[in-house]
């Protein structure tokens, strides 16, 4: 059965309108939401900051609610629906504490963790704390370094790789489960799949047996109509304009766009290639540029 998650929304620019109340309380709100209409999980990703201008514009930082407090909330305060990182630089933090975070948050959340690690790829948030950054094969080597010690110290918690490039599929093919995102197509998973196939049966494992996620941008409308109301709507609150010279049809190619039942004809296809949950991005990577768009997905998940 295909499952639905929530990438939470835990930034500044990520929800609907500007509000005065701090971004963790809103993010909280929005996972308490997720679990009310159904969603299976809640995804956090774990940033010092982020640049949300285009590539053709002045930077503009924003730094998120920390991911793993905001976890540690989520498992205090819900009942049901799994969270999870999505997905933790293992060089942002001492192993060993990293691994007791982890642990008191499964306490919490009685079971519900999941825990997705990579390596690294922005490398301004390292130097400007201070923070090693090293070589992609120095990161990597710690990639699979802390997946083991994750393997002995939290022996409960699934574990799950996520990248794209072909050294953290290859480490994939040792965990738990694989996850990419957020601009994807079934060809092109297609692609990066033979190559997670090809890393298993090296190390002699059936390759079903490594759990899939894929986490897509999303845009749902009741009709054609409404569809191309909400897209001008997303352009209208996409930060610094970044969707104004864009069309919905080349948006939507790598993305989870579309009616209703549309979006099903889409998630079966993920389906099929052995994907078991999409989490959803409403907009942008950890948004929700209209709170619709999370009731229209609740009513995809319940029917």
């Amino acid at each position: 059965m295909m499952r639905l998650g929530l990438a939470l929304p835990h930034y500044p620019f990520s929800f609907p309108e500007p509000a005065e109340e701090p971004v963790a309380r809103r993010a909280l709100a929005y996972a308490q939401l997720a679990e009310s209409l159904g969603f299976h999980q809640v995804w956090v990703s774990d940033h010092l900051f982020v640049n949300v201008a285009p590539a053709d514009q002045a930077e503009q930082r924003q730094a998120p609610a920390e991911c793993w407090t905001l976890l540690a909330a989520v498992a205090a305060t819900t009942a049901r629906i799994r969270l999870g990182s999505l997905a933790t630089p293992v060089g942002f933090r001492n192993p060993a504490l990293f691994a007791r975070m982890v642990a008191n948050v499964d306490q919490l959340c009685t079971g519900r963790l999941d825990v997705t690690l990579g390596a690294g790829w922005h490398e301004a948030e390292y130097r400007e704390s201070g923070l090693a950054y090293g070589s992609a094969a120095e990161r990597v080597a710690a990639l699979a370094d802390t997946m083991q010690g994750l393997r002995l110290e939290c022996p409960g918690v699934p574990r799950w790789v996520g990248g794209k490039r072909p050294k953290l599929i290859q480490i994939a093919a040792t965990a738990d489960g694989w996850n990419t995102a957020w601009s994807c197509t079934p060809a092109r998973y297609e692609h990066q799949l033979e190559e997670l196939t090809q890393a298993c049966r090296q190390r002699g494992r059936d390759p079903d047996t490594v759990r899939r996620s894929v986490g897509l941008t999303t845009l749902i409308g009741r009709d054609a109509d409404d569809l191309a109301n909400q897209w001008r709507r997303l352009q209208h609150w996409a930060p610094s304009g970044a969707l104004d010279n864009m069309q919905l049809r080349e948006w939507a190619r790598s993305r989870l766009v579309g009616t209703p039942l549309e979006i099903r004809s889409q998630l079966n296809d993920w389906h099929r290639l052995g994907v078991e949950q999409v989490v959803c991005s409403f907009g942008a990577p950890f948004a929700v540029f209209d709170e619709d768009q999370i009731r229209l997905a609740s009513e995809i998940i319940n029917s």
